[in-house]
């Protein structure tokens, strides 16, 4: 059976898709309507216009990566040490956004080019994925395994940053995204120096 709003669908896939590809200012409705099956117009029988199908493009992207994220992490039961469940956000976010999904990945590309209004109501949205990032950190400080000289809410921003801007630059190539996830990880928990360096 065709799902009712089929149509919607296929115009926030088609979205999704231009906007990882061409960002916000190169995402044409044109372009839209035809990865959609349709012609432009037909897109306002859906979307009063481009902002709102961008803004619920931002929305679904949100949701896909924080149900994708809170899954792989909570499979590992709550026993698992704060740390590794730290790893497996961070592989499951990379892992997520550079494995196919339009969705996350075009948050991560035109999210900075939102106009101001829209883009604190995707923040608004976004606080529940923040605050599940801040208790990983929080936890994995708390139980030792990581520092408690760094403020959480720094590493968290940087932390996101970091894994957000490999679907602005990642290319297939020498490194699939499951290698780049693990080398990800590697560098926010273990650092980029040897232990044993004292050049710094």
């Amino acid at each position: 059976m065709v799902h009712a709003d089929n149509g919607r669908t296929r115009i926030l896939d088609s979205a999704a898709t231009v906007l990882r590809q061409k960002g916000l200012a190169g995402a044409k409705l044109s372009e839209i309507a035809k990865g959609a099956g349709m012609l432009a117009p037909s897109i306002y029988h859906h979307f009063p216009s481009k902002d709102h199908l961008v803004e619920e493009v931002m929305m679904e992207g949100i949701y896909h990566n924080s149900r994708h994220i809170v899954a792989r992490v909570e499979v590992l039961g709550p026993g698992a040490r704060p740390l590794v469940r730290l790893r497996a956000a961070i592989v499951a976010h990379i892992d997520f956004l550079l494995s196919g999904d339009d969705y996350s990945s075009a948050v991560a590309r035109v999210f900075d080019d939102l106009p101001d209004e829209m883009r604190r109501r995707v923040l608004a949205a976004y606080s529940s994925f923040d605050n599940y990032w801040r208790d990983l950190i929080v936890a994995a400080q708390a139980d030792g395994s990581a520092t408690a000289a760094l403020d959480a809410t720094v590493v968290r921003k940087f932390l996101i940053a970091m894994l957000e801007s490999c679907s602005s630059w990642y290319r297939p190539g020498k490194l699939g995204p499951a290698q780049i996830a693990e080398q990800a990880a590697d560098l926010l928990l273990h650092g980029f120096a040897n232990s044993n360096s004292d050049a710094v």
